[in-house]
């Protein structure tokens, strides 16, 4: 072979090489404005240090297929609306962090300690909507406003290593009324067939919250100073749900079952609680109420139950831990005819106070 032949297909390898280097670069959203004319063109695409300017959202539809990589930090600015900051949609798509990536709410901006009920309106943060059949993991989130993060009218998803971390808004570490409230780690509505797992959240809200929707499992997840794992219905209908696996530390509420009185009618059926550890609640270790109204901060929840949306087959299984002095361990509200056919095994928390049960008593559950 000639030393110009030579040449030639060495030429024509660089030319293929940087030719591919140049497509993936060109792949990598920096600015904003390149978002929806990248997301046309490329189904292989990394967020790099994204700065979104105040009250826009980063809208990623995705084509059927793509991975999108978060790289550095990503920032967003800010603006009084209701968000969310960040959606994304798609079918059979990969969703990651890049190592040492995040992903800012910038939530100090916005909190006032009032959260979705203070003057200034803040948006939520992370939202996966109309999503079928795809995996996110190893994402880190710090500081959202209010709503972490919400899988809505999705199937088939699953939530992997993600760390949600707003600890710099708790009260006691956040400046005087200056601390963060409604900051729910994962809520979900409207979807099935959800798997959420190995997750750290701190945070100042539910630590995984069920509003609608059915065959959901979070399993493997330490969360600290939250509200709990929790099954909250307005309305709507929540099945088969699996909570496994799981530490919840000095949070408000450990496990909490709630149902609106000020909605429509319902249902909670077939939820299990199994190899929970709860440490050092500070109101309640287990709360099952049917009483539950939307109120702000530090208002009591002492309405009457209401039977509108009854509570089925709830199962606690090897459910362990304690709650401060001040806390009850475990508290029952149910209305006539609001509760059935629940199952207790091996629960046993430990407290000063005595436990409240009124209106029913599990079955092999000395309340």
């Amino acid at each position: 072979m000639s030393q110009l032949s030579n040449f030639i297909i060495f030429a024509n390898i660089l030319l293929a090489i940087s030719s591919n280097v140049a497509a993936k670069n060109d792949c990598v959203i920096k600015e904003f404005d390149q978002v929806d004319e990248t997301l046309k063109r490329c189904t292989n695409i990394v967020v790099d240090s994204l700065v979104v300017p105040g009250g826009q959202q980063l809208l990623l539809r995705l084509t059927e297929g793509s991975t999108l990589a978060f790289r550095g930090t990503t920032k967003f600015g800010f603006a009084e609306w209701k968000g969310n900051l960040v959606v994304i949609t798609g079918s059979n798509i990969t969703v990651y962090g890049e190592k040492d990536s995040l992903l800012d709410g910038q939530g100090p901006l916005w909190w006032d300690g009032q959260g979705t009920w203070g003057n200034l309106t803040k948006p939520k943060f992370f939202r996966i909507k109309n999503t079928n059949n795809s995996i996110f993991y190893d994402i880190n989130i710090k500081n959202c406003p209010v709503g972490c993060t919400q899988i809505e009218q999705s199937e088939n998803v699953t939530l992997r290593n993600f760390k949600i971390d707003i600890s710099e808004g708790d009260e006691g570490v956040a400046p005087e009324n200056k601390f963060g409230h409604n900051t729910d780690g994962f809520g979900i509505s409207k979807s099935q067939n959800i798997l959420i797992e190995d997750a750290v959240v701190y945070n100042q809200d539910d630590c995984v919250v069920v509003n609608s929707g059915k065959h959901i499992t979070a399993r493997n997840l330490f969360c600290h100073g939250s509200h709990g794992l929790s099954i909250s219905v307005k309305g709507s209908v929540v099945e088969d749900v699996l909570f496994e696996n799981c530490t919840v530390t000095n949070s408000e509420n450990g496990i909490h079952v709630k149902t609106r009185t000020d909605a429509g009618d319902g249902l909670i059926k077939n939820i299990v609680y199994k190899d929970i550890t709860l440490l050092d609640c500070t109101m309640f270790g287990i709360s099952v109420q049917q009483n539950y109204q939307d109120l702000p901060h530090g208002q009591p929840q002492d309405g009457p139950p209401e039977n509108n949306i009854p509570i089925v087959n709830l199962e606690l299984s090897n459910v362990r831990g304690n709650v401060l002095d001040v806390a009850v361990p475990v508290f029952v509200l149910c209305a006539e005819e609001g509760c059935f056919d629940w199952k207790w095994e091996g629960v046993n928390m430990k407290g000063a106070l005595s436990n409240n049960c009124t209106g029913f008593t599990p079955v092999g559950y000395n309340c």
